[in-house]
């Protein structure tokens, strides 16, 4: 058997390595990016959409019915997990 020098040199590799924690960063970054104005709308909504309880629950809109105050519901829970992280910095 003989010791032939291997086909990847560390260089190489370390290279490879700094590449991939490169693109990482670039695909995290623009990530980031797209998820900003979803995080901003989740957040606003999340605010907003309590102040249609009260009519809602008073009966002061026409024609809302229960399954409308479940779809309000479900739609404000999904805008607390949507803006959970906005501007938590």
């Amino acid at each position: 058997m003989s010791n032939a020098p291997s086909t990847l040199d560390t260089p190489l590799t370390d290279e490879l390595t700094d590449d991939r924690i490169a693109d990482d960063f670039d695909v995290r970054s623009a990530l980031d990016a797209l998820a900003s104005p979803f995080q901003f709308a989740g957040f606003w909504s999340a605010v907003l959409l309590p102040l249609l309880y009260v009519p809602v629950l008073a009966g002061g809109i026409p024609g809302i019915e229960r399954v409308s105050l479940g779809v309000l519901v479900a739609a404000h829970a999904v805008a607390l997990v949507a803006g959970h992280g906005y501007q938590s910095e």
